[in-house]
């Protein structure tokens, strides 16, 4: 079988994976031939890869001690009806583990999938992934107030900063919120509250007011949205 080109590290049978929303491209990415499937897998928190144990190891020998193993979002490329075992660690840097997504079966950290076709798997754990602000523009009334319409995606449960022995689902969790003046505008930001609730300054409203929504439990899961006030 002719040898799939692409970037590998020399390794043990450690697999890093990327996460999800890493983007497209990654040094991992293998074709599968006549006979064989690709079994894609992926991560959700953190970002940066986690690494996984795989067994057998594939076509390529990925995931074979001391052969060369993928960096980057993993495909392995195996026999029809190859049964594959993935086992993820019980914690990363991030948060401890919650879940597989997608495998045929699982038992704790292990991931059991047979090469009946094509399939794609996912890893997940706690920590909260992504924020969003949909629509990106609200308005506000005069004199009135808004609620800011945030979702925030994550997984598992996370420690609250201000009482770290209690712990609240990642999925839906506080965020922090600062207003800000687009260029060029002028008058008072306003305020938001704690629960997303945004007030327009009563004495000297500005025209329009951009709010960024920060997760508290990840500083890089950011949202804006913009508000525009109606006279």
């Amino acid at each position: 079988m002719k040898k799939i080109s692409r970037k590998f590290i020399y390794a043990t049978s450690l697999i890093s994976l990327a996460a999800v929303g890493c983007g497209g491209g990654g040094t991992g990415k293998s074709t599968a031939g006549p006979g064989t499937y690709a079994l894609t897998v992926t991560s959700v928190n953190p970002v940066s890869g986690i690494p996984l144990t795989v067994s057998p190891a594939d076509v390529n020998s990925a995931g074979a001690s001391g052969a060369p193993t993928p960096e980057t979002d993993l495909s392995l490329i195996y026999n029809v009806g190859t049964a594959v075992t993935l086992t993820a660690p019980a914690s990363t840097s991030s948060g401890d583990f919650v879940a597989w997504v997608g495998c045929d079966t699982t038992t704790g950290y292990v991931c059991n999938v047979t090469m009946s076709g094509s399939k794609s798997v996912e890893v997940e754990y706690a920590g909260v992934s992504s924020i969003a602000i949909v629509p990106q523009t609200i308005t506000v009334a005069a004199g009135g107030s808004v609620q800011i319409p945030i979702t925030v995606t994550g997984y598992g449960m996370c420690s609250d900063p201000a009482t770290p022995a209690q712990q609240v689902p990642c999925a839906g969790s506080a965020a922090t919120y600062s207003p800000y003046l687009p260029s060029g505008v002028t008058g008072s930001p306003g305020t938001v509250s704690s629960t997303g609730l945004y007030t327009p300054d009563p004495i000297n409203p500005a025209s329009s007011v951009n709010v960024t929504a920060q997760s508290v439990f990840n500083t890089n899961a950011t949202a804006t949205v913009l508000i525009e006030l109606q006279q």
